[in-house]
Parts: structure tokens; sequence; C-alpha cells
């Protein structure tokens, strides 16, 4: 959803030179850095997972600052940077997977890394 209205046109021209601001290292990866590293015993894996956050605030204000932070500072000012947010915010909604029509539930997926190792 959030690459979908990066590319609308009025919001394309502030990401034309940027990159993705994450970098999600694979298990395999992880675990090759640790031994490279002096770590033993490792063991890294993925884990799916959800939140459900209790209303469209508490989400906002959790996707404003965790997630989608480095993508508005690449925006000029506060006006574009609230329309950006609310745009996506209504993606959301468009896209809840609730069974309540009237209500929106507010889920964030993601993948957690997990890893555990020792170090001698």
């Amino acid at each position: 959803m959030l690459q979908k209205i990066t590319e609308l046109k009025e919001f394309r021209v502030y990401f034309s030179n940027t990159s993705t601001p994450w970098y999600f290292a694979k298990p395999d990866d992880t675990s090759k850095l640790l031994k490279r590293i002096g770590y033993t015993n490792t063991n890294v894996s993925l884990h799916n997972d959800y939140i459900n956050l209790i209303s469209r605030k508490t989400y906002r204000r959790f996707v404003k600052t965790v997630i989608m932070k480095p993508f508005l500072e690449q925006l000029p000012e506060e006006k574009i940077k609230n329309k950006y947010l609310e745009l996506f915010l209504h993606e959301v909604e468009n896209n809840s997977f609730s069974s309540n029509e009237s209500q929106t539930t507010w889920l964030l997926d993601y993948v957690r890394l997990n890893i555990i190792a020792e170090k001698p």
C-alpha cells in the first residue's frame, strides 16, 4: 500500500532518487555473520506475526513514528506529510480484514528475525 501512494504523481517527485530505507537480513546471512564474528550454537529463524492496534489514532501514531518515518522525512512540508499519511490510512481502511464493515481492524503484520546464539 505504501508503494502505491509513493508512486502517485503528487508524491513521485519526492521519492525519485531514494532507495528503500530498510535492509531485511535473511536468516542464512545472519547466521553466517554471527559465526564469522565468533558466535556459536546459532539458531536464526523467521516468525510471522501481527499486532492489532486498538484504534485509527493509535495505528496512525505507530506507523507515522516507526514505519513511515523515513518516507515522511522525504516530504518538504507538514501539509504534504499529513496528506501522504492520510492516504495510506485510507488504503488500510479500504483493505481491512474486518468482517464488520462498520469497524476497521487495525492490523499490522510483520516478520520477526529470531536469533539465538552464544558468544564463548
